[in-house]
C-alpha cells in the first residue's frame, strides 16, 4: 500500500527535478512511512512512499523496473491472487527479485499490456511508464477502492493518490463553483469531477493512456455487461455460492506479512467477516470498535460479545463530542475534499487507535450496496404502491410533524417520477431545499443520470435494483474514498471482502427475488452466514454508524461556534447564498428547527474543508502551473 505520484511531459527536455517529486511525495508520507523513492527520466518523474505489507525487505522498493529498464511502476493497492498469477508468469521470461504483488503486476503488463487488468482480483491504482514508447498507463480497480487523480496542462500530465500531491507540484487548489449543488445534495462529486478546478478523478474500472500529450480513456470493466453475461449461468443455490465465495474472499484478504485486524461494530456486516475468519480457524485477531457515551448509539457490548465468542481480541475507543470539534480541519486536510459522512472523523480515530497493533484492517463495508441493505431501498420494491400512495403521502410535506423516513419518502414522491425516487434516494437534502438558502438549483447531475440510464437498462422497471446499481457507482465511491483517506491517514491498509470481484458481479446478476426475500434486511447474507452469528446480531435491526451531529452542533460549544460563524465565513460568503437567508436558516437550526439539518451539517463540513485545503497556507506552489 502506497502513495504514488508522477509528472510526464510531451517535451523530453522538460525539467523535472527530484525536489519536485519529493515535494509531491512527502505530502502523502502518511500513506507510506516505511520507504520512499523516485525515478526521473527524460520528461518523466515517478514517486512513491511505501507502506510495506508484503515483503517489507528492500526488495519491495518502488519505483520498480523490469530488468531491462523499459517499464517502471509505482503502484498502490493489493492483488490478492498475485501468487497464482506469479505462477503463470514463472519461466525464462520472468525473473522475480521480490515477493511482492507489485512485481507481478509489472511483469503482467510487460507481457500483456492493459489486457492484464482482467486477471487482477484486488484493489489497485497503477501507474506504469514505458521508456521505449514514452507512454504512461494509469489504471484503477473495478469499484475504485484505491484512488488516483490527474490534471492535464500544455503537454504535461500530473497524477497522484491524493489531490494534495498535485498542489505540491504547483497546481492551484481552486474550488470548482459548479459543484456547490451536488456537494450540498449528495455530499460528494460523482464521476470524473472533483471539487477542484482542473483536477479529475480516474473513474473506477477505467484506464488512461498518455502519449505525446494526448490522452485516451477506456472503460475496461463494466458491471452492467458482466452481470448481463452471468445471467445465463446463475448458481443453483445462491446462499451456498455466496458463503463459499465470501469465505474465500475473506481468506484472500488475510494475505499479509504484517499484523491484520478487523473493524468491528455490532452489525451484521462486520460480524460476518469475524464469523468467516472464525469458521476458517483464525483466532486471536484483534478487533477494534468505536463506542459512544450515549447508550442508544453504543454498539460496544454487542461487538465485545461477538469478538469474545469468536476467540478474538477486543479493543475499543471513545471519541468525545469535544474531540470531534478539534479534529474536523485535520480530517478535512487528509480527505482533500469535504467530509461526506457522519463517521469520517471516527474512522480516522479508530485507525489511529489500531495502528500500534496492526497495519491492515478488514471491514464489512460494501455489503449494503451489493446486498440491498439500506432501509431506503425498501419502498422501491413496490413502484405501483408508491404511485397509488403518492396523493396521500405528499401532503405530509406541509406538516412539520412529519419526519424521519416517511417524510423523506413523501418528499421523494413529490418529485413526481420514479426516476427521481432512484436518483435522489441517497439524499437527505433535495435540490428544492437549496432555495431556502438563496441558491437556485439546476438538478443536472449528468454523470449520475448516465449511471441511472445504465441501471434502468440492466434492471428495467426494478427501481430497487436500479438504486443499488446507482449507489455502487456513486454513493459507494464516496464511502470508499473516505475509507481510503481516513485509514491511510493513520498508515493503515483497509480491505473489503464484500467487494471481491466475484461477489460484485455474481450478486449483480441474481434476480431480485433471489437476492431479497423474507422480512429481514440482506436476506441472502442471512441465509448464507446467519447460522454462524450470535442470536443478538441476527435479531438486531438495521442501525448504521449514527453520529448525532445535530445534537452536538447545538450543545458542544466549539461545534456550536462553527455553526454560529457560518454566515460570516469568507468561503460561504463567496458562494451562491443570500446572506440574509443563510443567517435566517442558521438561527432557525440553532433554535431547534431540523428541517435543513443536513444542509447545515454539510455547510460546516465545507467550511472546515475550505479552511484546511483552500486557504493560502494550504497551497504549495513551488514551480509548476497548468
Amino acid at each position: 500500500m502506497c502513495g504514488i505520484c508522477g509528472i510526464v511531459a510531451k517535451d523530453p527536455s522538460y525539467p523535472i527535478g527530484n525536489h519536485l517529486l519529493t515535494s509531491m511525495r512527502d505530502t502523502m508520507v502518511h500513506r507510506g512511512p516505511d520507504d520512499a523513492g523516485s525515478f526521473v527520466g527524460p520528461g518523466v518523474g515517478l514517486g512513491a512512499c511505501r507502506l510495506a505489507v508484503l515483503d517489507p525487505s528492500p526488495s519491495g522498493h518502488i519505483p520498480m523496473s523490469t530488468e531491462d529498464g523499459r517499464y517502471w511502476i509505482v503502484y498502490n493497492g493489493k492483488i490478492y491472487n498475485y501468487r497464482e498469477l506469479r505462477g503463470r508468469l514463472s519461466g525464462p521470461g520472468a525473473r522475480f527479485r521480490s515477493n511482492t504483488d507489485t512485481e507481478v503486476v509489472l511483469h503482467l503488463y510487460a507481457a500483456e499490456g492493459p489486457r492484464m487488468l482482467e486477471h487482477l482480483n484486488g484493489m489497485f491504482a497503477i501507474a506504469i511508464w514505458d521508456t521505449a514508447e514514452r507512454t504512461l498507463f494509469l489504471a484503477r480497480d473495478r469499484l475504485g477502492v484505491k484512488p488516483i487523480y490527474y490534471a492535464l496542462g500544455d503537454g504535461v500530465l500530473l497524477f497522484g493518490s491524493e489531490e494534495k500531491a498535485l498542489f505540491a507540484a504547483g497546481l492551484d487548489p481552486s474550488f470548482d463553483t459548479s459543484t456547490w449543488e451536488e456537494l450540498l445534495c449528495f455530499r460528494y462529486v460523482a464521476g470524473e469531477g472533483t471539487p477542484y478546478l482542473k483536477i479529475r478523478r480516474l473513474l473506477p474500472g477505467y484506464y488512461l493512456q498518455w502519449k505525446d500529450g494526448s490522452v485516451v480513456l477506456k472503460r475496461w470493466w463494466n458491471l452492467s455487461q458482466k452481470a448481463a453475461s452471468l445471467r445465463e449461468r446463475l448458481p443453483p443455490d445462491p446462499a451456498r455460492w455466496f458463503r463459499e465465495v465470501f469465505d474465500d474472499a475473506v481468506s484472500l484478504r488475510r494475505l499479509s506479512d504484517v499484523p491484520v485486524g478487523v473493524l468491528l461494530s455490532g452489525g451484521l456486516d462486520s460480524t460476518s467477516v469475524v464469523a468467516s475468519l472464525a469458521a476458517q480457524g483464525a483466532q486471536h485477531y484483534p478487533t477494534f470498535t468505536v463506542r459512544f457515551p450515549d447508550a442508544s448509539l453504543d454498539e460496544g457490548p454487542l461487538a465485545r460479545q461477538v469478538a469474545e465468542s469468536s476467540g478474538f481480541q477486543y479493543h475499543e475507543m471513545v471519541l468525545t463530542p469535544e474531540e470531534l470539534g478539534d479534529e474536523l480541519e485535520k480530517a478535512s486536510w487528509y480527505a482533500d475534499e469535504p467530509l461526506a459522512h457522519g463517521s469520517d472523523v471516527h474512522m480516522w480515530a479508530v485507525s489511529r487507535h489500531a495502528k500500534p497493533q496492526v497495519t491492515v484492517l478488514l471491514s464489512g463495508e460494501g455489503a449494503d450496496e451489493t446486498l440491498g441493505g439500506y432501509v431506503r431501498y425498501k419502498p422501491l420494491r413496490y413502484p405501483l404502491w408508491l404511485r397509488l400512495a403518492r396523493p396521500l403521502l405528499v401532503p405530509a410535506l406541509s406538516s412539520r410533524r412529519g419526519g424521519g423516513r416517511w417524510r423523506k419518502l413523501a418528499r421523494l414522491l413529490a418529485l413526481g417520477t420514479p426516476e427521481a425516487c432512484v436518483l435522489f434516494n441517497a439524499c437527505d437534502a433535495l435540490p428544492n431545499d437549496l432555495r431556502c438558502f438563496g441558491l437556485e438549483p439546476t438538478a443536472r447531475f449528468e454523470y449520475r443520470r448516465q449511471v441511472l440510464s445504465e441501471a434502468a437498462a440492466l434492471y428495467p422497471g426494478d427501481l430497487y435494483r436500479q438504486a443499488m446499481y446507482c449507489d455502487q457507482h456513486t454513493f459507494l465511491s464516496s464511502i470508499l474514498d473516505r475509507n481510503d483517506r481516513m485509514t491511510m491517514a493513520a498508515s493503515v491498509e483497509f480491505r473489503v471482502p464484500f467487494l471481491d470481484r466475484r461477489l460484485i458481479e455474481g450478486l449483480a446478476a441474481l434476480p431480485t427475488r433471489r437476492l431479497v426475500f423474507g422480512r429481514g434486511g440482506k436476506s441472502l447474507l442471512r441465509a448464507a452466514i446467519g447460522s454462524r452469528l450470535p442470536a443478538a446480531v441476527r435479531r438486531r435491526r438495521k442501525w448504521g454508524f449514527g453520529v448525532p451531529w445535530t445534537r452536538y452542533f447545538r450543545s458542544v460549544p466549539r461545534l456550536r461556534d462553527r455553526v454560529t460563524a457560518l454566515p460570516e465565513s469568507r468561503f460561504l460568503r463567496s458562494g451562491p447564498f443570500q446572506p440574509a437567508a443563510l443567517r435566517r436558516e442558521v438561527e432557525a437550526f440553532l433554535g431547534g428547527d431540523n428541517r435543513h439539518q443536513s444542509l447545515v451539517w454539510m455547510l460546516v463540513m465545507m467550511d472546515a474543508w475550505a479552511q484546511a485545503c483552500l486557504s493560502p497556507a494550504a497551497a504549495r506552489r513551488p514551480s509548476l502551473t497548468l
